[in-house]
């Protein structure tokens, strides 16, 4: 996957004054990163459109507090990260976490660079990790985020981190073994 892209700081700071434009830009240039991220932490096409709208009405409500000497694809993706996780725990207490068997892939590409394993498989496998797990091999392994990045982002430890990762990839072996046995 492509990395994301840093915005100058320039246009952060436009935005902190409420210029229209240079926040129409801020979107333009990160809206296909967020949805690529929320759909890979929810499958599901809807919820991760309405993510990507939250998140961006978030970054406008609060942009004026962002620290410009702060990376802004970290702050945008805690944003995106604590939306999706909110929307898992409402699938839990009505139980619709898994992911439906007939879940087609979005209307909006995302690349899914993913060895030899196919987008509807990792769907399943994921459906079933604990969501720090979940999401921390999203960060990680679909996204390509560096490890230091994604423990800021969920404000944890670098070994935190490390340990979901590892759990997380465990469990996805495992269950790909079962589905191939």
């Amino acid at each position: 996957m492509a990395s994301i892209p840093e915005i100058d700081n320039h246009i952060i700071r436009q935005c902190q004054t409420r210029d229209a434009d240079a926040f129409r830009s801020l979107v333009m240039a990160y809206t296909n990163y967020v949805y690529a991220l929320a759909y890979r932490i929810l499958w599901n096409e809807q919820d991760a459109e309405d993510v990507v709208q939250e998140t961006f009405f978030r970054v406008w409500k609060s942009i004026k507090r962002f620290e410009v000497d702060r990376k802004f694809s970290t702050w945008l993706y805690t944003i995106v990260t604590n939306l999706c996780r909110d929307n898992l725990r409402k699938r839990k207490r009505k139980n619709e976490n898994e992911v439906p068997r007939d879940c087609q892939r979005p209307a909006r590409e995302v690349n899914d660079d993913l060895s030899n394993l196919t987008l509807d498989i990792v769907k399943q496998l994921a459906a079933g990790l604990p969501d720090t797990q979940r999401i921390v091999f999203v960060l990680r392994d679909l996204q390509d985020i560096p490890i230091r990045d994604v423990a800021l982002i969920l404000s944890t430890t670098e070994n935190a981190v490390k340990s979901n990762l590892y759990y997380a990839r465990k469990a996805l072996r495992e269950k790909y073994k079962q589905i191939n046995s």
